[in-house]
């Protein structure tokens, strides 16, 4: 018999022989010993040759009563051990389908090497005023950053000059929006801030969401995705500088979601929105200054002083439509009021939600929706015959007793050349 088991130990080789008169195949007994099945075949042609054991098709038909594939020849001993062996089996493939299917954000966090996997809370400062003695009351400046489109193009010639967008005009129109906040904070707002919210609501870049996207698109998710953190960690850069401290509530969109239609469990990850905010997260990792809160949910609540926000990327309103007439508002209305009802019969109560998603800027009484960076485009115009509007994003000061006291849309673009040099006109001036 030599060459036909040297490779095996004397109890393998038992094992394989019991195995073999029990009628398992030589490829299932190499499996269940986990020795080469050329071995495991070359000792069954050898046991046959010695008369020792069926050939391969003359297995011994299982018998009324037999349940599973094994046969209930041999001992006790080796029933129990071929028991055994299919348990620990059953056992490692349920054990890799639950690594699968574990990669939730504790992993993901691990693999980007990000800590706290607790969502943040609000900081102090936003829910405790201070006002030194002689000195008006600090107010904070909100604002919502979301729709930025990343990677996507958007002709100006196919929207006859109302619309225009690619990577250049994208990051041309960030510096803006950061520089216009800064501006608007410093020399047009209440000052004395303690710090300063800035929302970010997704959809921060195109990802090819649908088939003429995936053709017209000039990045591809990942690209568009690094080149979006990397605005953005100058963009937070500044406003640390500028106001101390950042507090960076964060849900995800639409189109930074990877699979083609919306899968509505393990959502967030997903979606390349909430690969940006962990990055953002892990760069900042460390820094007082500044405080992320992503929570699994997607979407967060929070307060400014006394005013409750819950801020969502605005796609998953439980409604659908709007027209080129009234646009959004109907869609954003009836959803108002559904998540309103969801979040009070949860005792999760909120005053304003706000919001990105529907590309159009409107202060509504329990809503604040924010507009797009990328503007008007094909879509826009062919499809809803929107009325075209300029690309910005919202910013508003909260006081603690008296809430929301002005509000601001932060352009985005270059403002035209002035057209003339009079401060006011009325009709018949030129006749006077």
């Amino acid at each position: 018999m030599s060459g036909t088991g040297k490779h095996m130990t004397p109890a393998q080789r038992a094992r394989l022989d019991a195995l073999l008169a029990d009628g398992v195949s030589p490829t299932e007994a190499a499996r269940r010993l986990r020795i080469n099945r050329k071995t495991a075949y070359r000792r069954a042609a050898a046991l046959r040759a010695e008369g020792a054991g069926p050939a391969p098709d003359e297995r011994p038909a299982q018998q009324p009563g037999e349940s599973g594939p094994h046969r209930l020849g041999g001992s006790a001993a080796d029933r129990r051990i071929v028991a055994l062996e299919d348990e620990v089996a059953r056992l490692r493939r349920e054990l890799r389908a639950a690594h699968r299917e574990s990669l939730d954000e504790d992993a993901v966090r691990a693999i980007l090497g990000t800590l706290g996997a607790a969502p943040a809370a609000p900081p102090d400062w936003l829910v405790r005023p201070s006002q030194p003695r002689g000195q008006r009351t600090a107010e904070v400046p909100v604002t919502i950053w979301s729709d930025w489109h990343m990677g996507e193009t958007v002709s100006s010639a196919e929207t006859a000059g109302l619309g225009g967008y690619d990577l250049e005009i994208a990051e041309a129109r960030v510096k803006r929006l950061v520089g216009s906040v800064i501006d608007l904070c410093r020399n047009h707002g209440p000052g004395r801030y303690p710090g300063i919210v800035v929302n970010l609501l997704g959809d921060f870049v195109s990802g090819g969401l649908h088939a003429e996207l995936a053709k017209t698109d000039a990045e591809e998710s990942i690209p568009a995705a690094l080149r979006c953190r990397d605005l953005l960690v100058w963009a937070l850069e500044r406003m640390i500088a500028e106001f101390g401290h950042v507090y960076v509530p964060c849900a995800s969109g639409n189109h930074g979601r990877a699979t083609l239609k919306p899968e509505f469990k393990r959502y967030v990850y997903k979606n390349y929105d909430w690969l940006i905010y962990q990055l953002l997260a892990r760069h900042f990792e460390g820094r007082r200054e500044i405080r992320f809160d992503i929570p699994s949910a997607n979407e967060v609540r929070y307060r400014v002083f006394g005013q409750r926000y819950l801020a969502l990327h605005g796609d998953m309103l439980g409604v659908k439509g709007g027209d080129g007439i009234i646009g959004s508002i109907g869609p954003i209305m009836r959803g108002e009021v559904k998540t309103r009802g969801q979040a009070a019969s949860a005792g999760r109560d909120y005053d304003i939600l706000i919001m990105g998603h529907w590309h159009q800027e409107l202060w509504l009484p329990r809503a604040i929706v924010a507009n797009s960076l990328k503007g008007f485009d094909e879509f826009a115009k062919n499809a809803l015959r929107a009325p075209p509007s300029e690309p910005s994003q919202p910013l508003w000061f909260v006081h603690p007793r008296r809430g929301i006291t002005s509000r601001w849309s932060v352009k985005v673009e270059a403002p035209p050349a002035q057209a003339g040099e009079s401060w006011v006109s009325w009709q018949g001036e030129e006749a006077a």
